[in-house]
């Protein structure tokens, strides 16, 4: 197994003299540490704002209580993670809880991996403020697996001086999508630009021009999918979108909007803190449509391992569901609260996420499809495919419906 980063968040009292209070040392906390219970979760988060978001949680938590003393563990990338949940099965060596991709969630129940916490956590306070596809993605057979964590979906970002120098307008339809990447694309520069990296990312981007051309999340394979793909051809046959966009992952897609190297490009709010650093004039809408406008929800839940300390781990996650520190962490990490309430609050001070929550009422969950984890890896495979001029958008239709069915 790999060698994991672990981080354990603790209350560092003062380091002051204040009417004779004594400093407390190292050996104190340590001494105090053991009088708690050990909860640990293993992520795959790789960015630093993901990273001080979870310090932040931990730092919180264990001040919050004294029972219990949260840990994470860094064991990614998210492309390796599930691999090594694998590897800790076989070695018996698993955390407390997991955070999960949320189409996983389904492999992990059916593996009899998670805990059924639908009697520990079915009357949670404000689990009807939760966005429904997030929710839905916790629950199998109507008992619950977990909490969701944070979400997101995917929009269209765009560069605003380009489409101020050529005189455009945001494109709401595929036509004026391949009419503005067209016109956007000039030496140095293509108009467009998304992730069909092998895997998940590639998957998670071509989905909603899937459903925005009228299949279901649940008969994937329809002419929907080959007009998708179509578009996709067409986009690579103009010359508005790189080939090059098969080894690039949703973050390396950010860096060429930032270098100027598209104008527009799919992704998610875990690009605009690179985006701001950075001062490009950006502006967010929502994807292109053909039919009509669709989402898909992206995210992450927390599950509990089955036999694991699951007192202590509903203990965090009830932490987790309360408002100032789910709202706290999602600023951090730069992601969507899964409680619409919260959510609203966090679009007052941040109004540039406002598309993504709106998005989050209407978005289809991946886990929904009772098939995603057979017709993931097709997606992927099929994007790829026609991207290099290896298959047809027909063919790949075929090839993606016949894991559909």
């Amino acid at each position: 197994m790999k060698r994991s980063v672990k981080m354990i968040g603790m209350a560092v009292l003062p380091c002051l003299l204040i009417g004779g209070c004594k400093m407390q040392t190292e050996k104190d906390r340590l001494a105090a540490a053991q009088d708690r219970q050990e909860i640990s979760l293993w992520v795959y988060y790789e960015t630093d704002q993901q990273k001080e978001s979870l310090e932040e949680l931990a730092q919180g938590f264990n001040e919050s209580q004294d029972e219990y003393l949260f840990q994470w563990e860094y064991h990614g990338p998210v492309t390796e993670f599930n691999k090594t949940i694998a590897i800790g099965i076989t070695q018996n060596q698993l955390p407390d809880m997991v955070i999960v991709d949320n189409p996983d969630m389904r492999r992990y129940v059916e593996q009899g991996i998670l805990e059924d916490l639908t009697d520990r956590i079915g009357d949670l306070e404000y689990l009807d403020q939760y966005y429904p596809n997030a929710l839905e993605s916790v629950t199998h057979n109507g008992r619950y697996y977990g909490l969701p964590f944070c979400c997101n979906n995917a929009a269209l970002i765009y560069n605003r001086d380009a489409f101020q120098e050529k005189n455009l307008e945001v494109p709401e339809t595929w036509e004026e999508f391949l009419q503005c990447a067209a016109a956007l694309t000039e030496d140095g520069r293509k108009g467009f630009a998304m992730s069909a990296i092998k895997g998940e990312q590639s998957a998670f981007q071509i989905l909603p021009f899937i459903l925005s051309a009228g299949d279901d999340i649940n008969q994937l394979g329809g002419q929907g999918t080959e007009d998708a793909f179509s578009l996709v051809s067409r986009l690579v046959d103009e010359g508005s979108m790189s080939k090059d966009c098969i080894n690039w992952s949703q973050n390396d897609v950010a860096w060429k909007f930032v270098e100027g190297e598209c104008a527009m490009m799919e992704n998610g709010p875990w690009v605009l803190p690179v985006l701001e650093a950075s001062g490009v004039n950006y502006a967010i809408a929502q994807l292109p449509y053909k039919q009509r406008p669709m989402a898909v929800t992206g995210g992450e839940n927390i599950g509990v391992i089955k036999g694991k300390n699951v007192d202590g781990a509903v203990a965090f996650m009830r932490y987790c569901n309360q408002e100032e520190p789910m709202l706290r962490m999602n600023e951090k990490a730069d992601s969507i609260p899964p409680r619409r309430d919260v959510a609203r609050k966090m679009m007052e001070a941040h109004p540039e996420y406002e598309i993504f929550a709106k998005q989050m009422e209407t978005s289809i969950s991946r886990a929904s499809c009772e098939k995603w984890l057979q017709v993931t890896g097709a997606l992927s495979e099929a994007q790829m495919k026609v991207i290099t001029g290896q298959m047809t958008p027909q063919e790949a239709r075929g090839a993606v419906g016949e894991k559909a069915k």
